[in-house]
């Protein structure tokens, strides 16, 4: 569906419900639950796999690679970064007719705490004046990656994200299908880390 994009920091402070576990297959879970700043309900996708931090992290840093993976992407395209811990992207999301496609520019600060052992993804949707040369919907809201490294070969890896698609799209249709997006894109993700091209490298940010 539209929610595709990835992908802040903490969101603002607001009265949250208790999170709802809506999906539990192919070893991914799905949660939900609302607050009191939208009408359309945050969501959270986790799951352990066979992998490590670095590939992850090689992942995300192939932005134009997000298409192959990330639910209903058609586009993505890297607008600046700043060694490890910042990047800027664009990128669209098909949504379904007679809707418009959505895009966004995603803001990604990236940050590790050794003594947990866990990479922390901050995404910030920018009110960018960036020229898209299309018809698209501007969407807003925040979120995060969390990457727990388990073990030297295991990593929790958990994708919340806080989403407005803005434009005609009703709350309640857009939180039917709120398993969606967290779901597929986990799944894709799980394939993706299994790529040579990702795997192997290292990153100054880890070694600290």
């Amino acid at each position: 569906m539209i929610f595709t994009l990835l992908f802040y920091l903490n969101g603002p402070c607001m009265a949250q419900g208790e999170w709802d576990l809506i999906k539990s297959k192919d070893g991914i879970e799905v949660f939900t639950r609302t607050n009191n700043i939208m009408s359309f309900k945050e969501f959270k996708g986790k799951m352990i796999i066979a992998s490590n931090v670095s590939d992850f992290m090689s992942v995300l840093y192939d932005v134009e690679g997000l298409i192959s993976w990330g639910y209903n992407l058609t586009t993505a395209r890297l607008l600046e970064r700043s060694a490890d811990s910042l990047q800027i992207y664009y990128a669209v999301a098909k949504s379904p007719w007679p809707y418009k496609d959505r895009d966004g520019v995603y803001l990604n600060r990236f940050s590790w705490d050794e003594q947990s052992k866990t990479l922390v993804v901050a995404i910030e949707l920018l009110e960018d004046p960036i020229e898209t040369g299309g018809n698209f919907v501007r969407i807003d809201g925040y979120g995060s990656w969390k990457v727990r490294e388990l073990s030297s070969e295991e990593i929790e890896i958990v994708f919340q994200m806080q989403i407005d698609p803005r434009g005609s799209i009703k709350a309640w249709m857009a939180n039917m299908f709120a398993s969606d997006t967290p779901f597929y894109t986990l799944k894709g993700l799980k394939e993706a880390l299994k790529m040579e091209k990702y795997q192997g490298k290292t990153y100054p940010m880890l070694q600290n």
